[in-house]
């Protein structure tokens, strides 16, 4: 889910825009005032939406590195002046305003004509005045990325590099993952629950989403030749929908199956079946987690 940035942090995190920071945090395309910001939400948020933040930041640097690695070397030590001395004059007028930089420039003195320009940015080799201050208010220009269109430009290049890297842009700046974007909902509602079969089921619904987050933990493995069977419910009555799998390999540690287009279905049950699985549920029901209020 693509969301813009608002203003300001703090609208962003009063509306759960959280996740959409990561990729600036990661670039240190922020303030040092917002980065306490986002430290201090993170250590209050939902656990599961800080490993989701984490995640992005670290997939974000990791990726710039990998991209740019290259054989290490030492980066001259003027190598900053240099860029900027490249960097356009602004405020010429005329067809003879030089473009000052280290470089051989053209300068136009009249129509199809140039002359070469020498590295100090002067036609003839003569000092400009003044272009020392210029330098100087150029660099004094630099304002922190605070601004929403600057926002863009970082985590539009930040895109770029991930996607160079071999990290898809729609995972990790263009949208969320089902479960981050039920967590982040405004009617997210939680429940814990013990399964029959042992364990128990943490459920994260948001009708908002129509969509829901179960996550299975301390799920004993099944009897050798047998899975476990999810089931959607439908609330009408009809006959129930299989969701999947679980192998006792699958419902080691903890099991997260994320469920969209929830609306129309009363719950989730979970089943035992023979390897393959089964068209219908077999009883009993070792689980059943309900999606409705």
């Amino acid at each position: 889910m693509n969301r813009r940035f608002a203003d300001d942090l703090d609208t962003d995190l009063a509306r759960g825009h959280v996740l959409e920071w990561a990729e600036l945090y990661a670039l240190d395309a922020i303030s040092d005032t917002e980065r306490r910001v986002l430290d201090a939400f993170l250590g209050d948020a939902d656990p599961a939406i800080g490993t989701a933040f984490a995640d992005r930041v670290r997939t974000c640097r990791e990726t710039v590195t990998s991209t740019y690695a290259t054989d290490e070397a030492e980066p001259p030590a003027d190598l900053f002046e240099r860029i900027v001395g490249q960097l356009p004059a602004t405020g010429g007028t005329g067809t003879g305003s030089a473009v000052r930089g280290p470089a051989l420039v053209s300068v136009g003195t009249g129509a199809g004509s140039s002359a070469a320009t020498p590295q100090d940015g002067t036609p003839g080799g003569e000092a400009l005045p003044g272009g020392q201050d210029e330098l100087a208010e150029r660099r004094a220009a630099r304002a922190p990325l605070t601004s929403r269109a600057s926002r863009w430009l970082v985590a539009a290049a930040a895109a770029v590099v991930i996607a160079v890297g071999g990290v898809t842009i729609a995972q990790n700046l263009q949208q969320t993952t089902v479960q981050q974007q039920v967590l982040q909902a405004s009617d997210v509602r939680k429940a814990q629950l013990t399964l029959e079969a042992g364990g128990t089921a943490d459920l994260a619904v948001s009708g908002e989403e129509d969509a829901a987050v179960v996550t299975l933990t301390g799920v004993p493995a099944p009897a050798e030749g047998y899975v476990y069977q999810m089931w959607r419910i439908p609330a009408d009555g009809t006959a129930p929908v299989s969701e999947g799998l679980m192998s006792g390999e699958d419902v080691a540690g903890s099991k997260v199956t994320e469920l969209s287009d929830i609306s129309g279905f009363a719950a989730i049950a979970i089943t035992v079946e023979p390897e393959g699985g089964s068209a219908t549920p077999t009883l009993p029901i070792v689980g059943q987690i309900p999606l409705g209020a």
